[in-house]
């Protein structure tokens, strides 16, 4: 028979008894962990001028309570990023989706998307990456400069164009809204690693402190079908013989 005294000790055993492997230290709150799987760091490499790229990282919940998601920061206009769950329970995993479009880059890129969350001490984990962005249409001067232009005079600007594509690059033609300006395109196909030249030939018609007109180029190339090409200078009166 259970005495008075035995029956009160086993039942604060029974109240203060916790399953193995629950157990929390004092004072010690659940957190949540943010972790990228496959790195906080990555690279897309070399890709030609207009790809948009696209990359799928693995989000872990490495802690003890909900990794709970919050507003995701990028760097510039050119990056999107995605979370696939809000909420992530201990244990679980979601992913986060990163675009880049480098329609408006050349040479070597470097971005980053910050993930707001309650998994880091700081409130955010930031993510990088790099590329280097190969133009497949070269030109050089990327502008046309006419800084002595005179009305009813003819100036020359020789550019040269290159294809760093992997197919033959033609260009068909041309638009722009500065009278005058006429641009002599390659008449053939520019192989892969090849060059070409455009000739410019500007005969303004009335006088201009400052040009403020451009070219387009129309190419087959079907990720640049336009070049465009700034006019720099001046247009001024012609001095009598």
């Amino acid at each position: 028979m259970t005495t008075p005294r035995g029956a009160i000790a086993m039942a604060l055993a029974i109240l203060i008894w916790v399953p193995a492997g629950s157990q929390q230290k004092p004072g010690v709150k659940p957190a949540a962990k943010l972790v990228v799987l496959e790195g906080t760091q990555f690279d897309f490499g070399k890709i030609y001028r207009g790809s948009v790229m696209e990359r799928t990282l693995t989000l872990k919940n490495a802690g003890t309570d909900t990794l709970v998601m919050g507003n995701i920061g990028v760097s510039c206009g050119c990056t999107g990023a995605m979370v696939t769950a809000e909420r992530i329970p201990p244990g679980g995993t979601g992913s986060v989706r990163i675009t880049f479009n480098s329609k408006n880059f050349t040479g070597p890129v470097h971005k980053t998307v910050t993930l707001n969350s309650n998994g880091d001490s700081l409130g955010y984990t930031t993510i990088e990456f790099t590329a280097s962005v190969i133009d497949e249409i070269g030109l050089n001067p990327q502008s046309i400069i006419v800084p002595g232009a005179e009305v009813n005079k003819t100036s020359t600007v020789m550019l040269t164009v290159a294809n760093n594509g992997m197919t033959p690059l033609s260009l068909t033609g041309f638009r722009t809204q500065l009278k005058g300006l006429v641009l002599k395109l390659p008449p053939d196909p520019i192989p892969p690693g090849g060059t070409g030249e455009i000739r410019a030939e500007f005969t303004p018609e009335a006088p201009a402190n400052m040009l403020t007109e451009g070219v387009f180029v129309t190419t087959n190339n079907m990720r640049q079908p336009e070049v465009y090409l700034q006019v720099y200078g001046g247009v001024r009166q012609a001095k009598s013989p």
